[in-house]
């Protein structure tokens, strides 16, 4: 065994978990495998490994597949000794090399008392890597660090974050040229006013900003030196600057597209990746060991002509409001058929450089907990990734609603690590619900008929649900999870099913009231404190509705039509969704 200190440490943590789950089994170090392999001689279990990483997680996959063990949520370990058993002699799990090589959440939330079981939940799931926010990454503890690093996490502190590098409470008064200039006048950030920042963006062509963001990125990583990932990515929305020096890159005759939410701006490709060219060369004369991390997205999806995605470049890729109805590679899907072009063009600029999908497997942030089942699409999307040179697979998640897309995160781990779907999917089955396995299987398959049938596509937001679903299939779905929770009455993820499908009911009354012109505030209160009394469930994201449902009690003030969060351009791609995709 090598002695260095992440070998040592994480080899000694692996050998004290085989202790905490009281397992028995020797663990040989091989270097030529290309993951952990779980064998039995004589009787007994050992794990190799080809390093103590794999042997952590060998230790874990022994623990689930014969020790009794469940690792389905964040610090909520399951154990069922009916499960514990002892395969015969020979390879009892044969190593295998793992589709992709980066696997991993996407953090939009501050690190809190969960953080500690979600490491842990990422560790024994075979996830190591965590997207956040820098302003997060800043309040993160030396240990919680140190507990990412033991379990082989590596943490990128970036995500939008044009406003961190140049803030405007530094900037805007010294440097007021350093940001956007629109309709002729420069824009005052409201950094320091505003959590958003939404399409709020730089002067990105002037060359002592771009000089000062370098050297402002330089500077951090000296002040965390665990730091080898560094992001550059815009603030969110779109807002790009038009002064002459940047209007130079665009061609307002050229928008962007309806599948990626753009169509009413220019492309910002050619001047977000001459940004990314120049301070990605700047960074590596003093730090060739670094890597930038950069975002395809909305206005800016495909490579701009000419770039190249060099070493030390790594671009997540994120297909927002993608079609959950169809896989990412469907060619029938006129919205997920355009993501997965983009992604060949990434592939063909590859060179030296990765790529990372930035994935929504919770909908997206105001999807608000309504369904999504991606069981089997989730797997054949895996393969398709790898087989297109992809390098990683994130999304974004939280653990508050993890009994509503906890399959979907779980799934995902077993598929990224390249798991074969026609034993994951039921595995998981049956490691949840015993031998109601297939009453089970027929709730989440009921789920996913609702979905299928209101339409051939379905994006993530509320409109496109409740709009096209009737009451009677929720009711339906509700009555499956009575029946399920109804068998196994203590069991907490039952009960929390039977809160998901009931909200699933009282959200689609209360959209029928506000379209018949019923609804009104009171209700709407009634609505929200309901779904406050379920703060212990795993149901809910609270903070979510109360943020998302002022548009809503906006609209009954005003007499406003309500589609969604209020903004005119994403109500528009609602409007038009509804005249051509529904």
């Amino acid at each position: 065994m090598k002695k260095d200190y992440m070998t040592d440490t994480t080899y000694q943590f692996a050998l004290n978990e085989l202790q905490r789950y009281c397992l028995s089994a020797d663990l040989v170090k091989e270097p030529g495998l290309p993951s952990f392999e779980i064998r039995v001689r004589n009787g007994r279990f050992m794990i190799a490994a080809p390093d103590s990483l794999e042997m952590l997680y060998g230790v874990y996959d022994l623990a689930e597949r014969f020790g009794g063990y469940s690792f389905f949520e964040p610090g909520r370990d399951r154990y069922d000794a009916a499960r514990k058993m002892l395969p015969s002699d020979g390879v009892a799990v044969p190593a295998c090399k793992p589709l992709l090589k980066r696997r991993g959440f996407i953090q939009e939330f501050p690190f809190n008392d969960e953080t500690p079981d979600l490491f842990d939940w990422m560790a024994k799931n075979k996830l190591n890597y965590l997207l956040v926010w820098m302003k997060y990454y800043d309040n993160l503890s030396d240990p919680l660090k140190e507990a990412a690093r033991l379990r082989g996490i590596s943490i990128e502190s970036g995500h939008h974050n044009f406003n961190y590098w140049i803030p405007g409470r530094k900037y805007g008064s010294t440097h007021p040229e350093f940001f956007a200039q629109i309709n002729g006048r420069r824009i005052e950030s409201s950094d320091g006013k505003s959590q958003l920042l939404l399409s709020e963006q730089l002067c990105t062509s002037n060359p002592e900003l771009r000089a000062e963001i370098a050297a402002n990125m330089l500077e951090y990583c000296e002040k965390h030196p665990e730091i080898q990932t560094i992001s550059l990515v815009p603030n969110d929305g779109f807002g790009w600057c038009e002064c002459d020096d940047c209007s130079r890159f665009y061609d307002k005759a050229k928008k962007g597209d309806f599948y990626s939410l753009s169509e009413h701006v220019y492309k910002a490709d050619r001047i977000y990746h001459d940004l990314l060219r120049d301070i990605s060369a700047r960074l590596r004369k003093t730090r060739p060991d670094l890597q930038l991390t950069f975002c395809a997205y909305i206005n800016y999806c495909s490579p701009s002509a000419g770039f190249k995605l060099s070493k030390g470049l790594a671009v997540h890729f994120a297909p927002y409001w993608r079609c959950i109805n169809h896989a990412i590679d469907d060619p029938e899907c006129p919205i997920n058929s355009h993501y997965a072009e983009d992604l060949r063009r990434w592939e063909a600029a590859k060179d030296g450089g990765e790529i990372n999908i930035y994935e929504y497997y919770m909908g997206v942030n105001f999807y608000l907990s309504l369904p999504m089942i991606h069981f089997q699409e989730m797997f054949r999307e895996m393969n398709w990734y790898a087989d297109h040179h992809i390098d990683g697979i994130l999304t974004q998640f939280h653990i508050p609603h993890w009994s509503v897309y906890g399959m979907n995160y779980a799934l995902m781990a077993r598929a990224a690590r390249g798991e074969d779907q026609e034993a994951a999917i039921p595995e998981l089955y049956r490691t949840l619900f015993g031998r109601d396995a297939a009453e089970a299987e027929v709730f989440y398959d009921r789920i996913k008929k609702l979905l299928l049938d209101i339409g051939a596509c379905h994006i993530p937001y509320p409109y496109s649900l409740l709009s096209r679903a009737e009451i009677a299939a929720f009711q339906e779905v509700h009555a499956l999870a009575c029946q399920l929770a109804a068998k196994q009455p203590e069991d907490r993820f039952r009960a929390e099913l039977v809160i998901w499908s009931e909200y699933l009911i009282r959200f689609k009354e209360l959209f029928d009231q506000y379209q018949a012109g019923t609804l009104d505030e009171p209700a709407l209160d009634r609505f929200l404190a309901w779904i406050h009394t379920h703060r212990n469930s795993r149901v809910f994201v609270h903070e979510k509705y109360d943020f998302y449902f002022q548009a809503l009690r906006k609209a009954l003030k005003n007499g406003t039509k309500w589609l969604h969060f209020n903004l005119d351009w994403e109500d528009d791609y609602i409007r038009r969704h509804s005249e051509n995709l529904f």
